[in-house]
């Protein structure tokens, strides 16, 4: 069988983490071939962007091509009881290069990322499948859409393959996550109420239910069409003996915001689900490869993580195997696994205070200093590796103070 040596770089999956990853890696210079099992445009939600995320597509000069797509432009986050809401205004931060960025169909962003990477030059394969690598060698091996197996021998290899988690598998990499077992549920709807919170229209909603047992997102599209989901974990789900179906239907009754925005909506697709998504890995590179985005570590939905981290990993892995691969020395360790954890432990901090309650007492606090809530807006827009905000710098330990500090208010 024929070994490919034509590409610097082969990258699997086609979501942002390898768009990303592969724009940058072509725009110096290198040639790239990038497989994905499936055919674009195709449905995933993660739909809710940070303003981090504009700054890192602009970096890769790609932010225009989402900018000229004209989706629906997202100021901030509202987060909502039955009696209360804390409006989180992205302009209020501690002077970010970016302060908004945009709700989006990710069947519609990931194709128009994907489709600029190839305008810079990505070489692109559609359901093509990655089968076997090996690791010492890097080789590795694709059966293409016709069943025809072919073999690469890349410089490196980037495993940008989300929720498919291709090398985790093939190499034995998977490890339970520290995070607990939760479940999304979802569906997309038109005719919902947008106007309940005056000026707050295209704001991610997240509404707090049954004393924190429960979760939901609603994503507004500029189309009319809004996402809808229920995040709870699985013993909540279980409690009430309801198909999945029938327990979206019923939150969404016995939420009051919800009932009250959704009383006229009308489903658009089957109510979809994903269980236990929270994943992680004993490593995140070897020698020959890197792991970007979800095929390394997905923490939970209710921060809009997934797309932040998934970009930042496939930039940051594409500029670090761009220096590799000019003969400069590369210590993936401290620059890219410990680089990534920063972030990472940031974001999984604050979801954990999120379902402790912590995170709402600080959220709901009414008395807190401005220098602590452009901080904890910046964390909330993504900037999880400014080191001078305190919040990244020691995050656990800001989190209780400001909590012990919001529950004595």
């Amino acid at each position: 069988m024929n070994l490919n040596q034509n590409y610097d770089v082969f990258i699997i999956g086609g979501g942002p983490a390898g768009s990303i990853a592969g724009a940058k890696l072509v725009q110096s210079g290198f040639k790239v071939k990038l497989v994905e099992k499936m055919v674009f445009p195709r449905f995933v939600i993660g739909e809710s962007l940070l303003p981090r995320c504009n700054f890192l597509l602009d970096e890769a000069n790609m932010l225009a091509c989402i900018q000229q797509a004209n989706f629906q432009y997202k100021p901030g986050v509202v987060f909502q009881t039955d009696s209360d809401l804390e409006v989180i205004n992205f302009e209020n931060n501690l002077g970010e290069s970016f302060n908004s960025s945009f709700q989006v169909k990710r069947e519609t962003f990931d194709h128009e990322l994907l489709l600029d990477a190839q305008r810079k030059g990505v070489v692109v394969e559609f359901e093509s499948e990655v089968i076997d690598f090996d690791a010492q060698d890097c080789i590795i091996t694709v059966r293409t859409k016709s069943g025809e197996v072919q073999r690469y021998q890349p410089k490196k290899v980037i495993d940008a393959s989300g929720y498919g988690r291709v090398l985790p598998r093939l190499l034995g990499l998977e490890k339970p996550s520290e995070q607990a077992m939760r479940k999304a549920i979802f569906c997309r709807v038109t005719g919902d109420v947008r106007s309940l919170v005056d000026g707050k229209d295209g704001y991610i909603f997240v509404g707090i239910h049954d004393d924190n047992q429960a979760w939901l997102w609603n994503i507004p599209f500029n189309d009319g069409v809004t996402s809808v989901g229920i995040v709870c974990d699985e013993q909540y789900f279980k409690s009430f003996n309801l198909t999945e179906s029938e327990f979206f239907d019923y939150i969404i009754q016995t939420n009051l915001p919800a009932s009250k925005r959704y009383a006229q909506a009308t489903k658009i697709q089957a109510v979809g689900c994903i269980n236990g998504y929270s994943a992680a890995v004993t490593k995140l590179f070897d020698k020959n490869f890197v792991l970007v985005g979800n095929a390394s570590e997905f923490l939970d939905p209710v921060f809009s993580s997934g797309v932040t981290l998934a970009l930042e990993s496939g930039a940051k892995a594409a500029e670090l195997t761009i220096k590799e691969l000019n003969g400069h020395s590369v210590d993936w360790q401290i620059d890219y696994a410990d680089y990534m954890m920063v972030g990472i432990n940031v974001f999984r901090e604050y979801v954990n205070a999120w379902y402790d309650g912590r995170l709402q007492s600080i959220l709901f606090c009414d008395d807190k200093a401005e220098k602590v809530s452009q901080s904890v807006v910046s964390v909330l827009s993504g900037y999880v590796w400014n080191q001078e905000n305190v919040f990244v710098t020691n995050p656990k330990k800001m989190v209780d103070t400001i909590y012990r500090f919001s529950i004595i208010e």
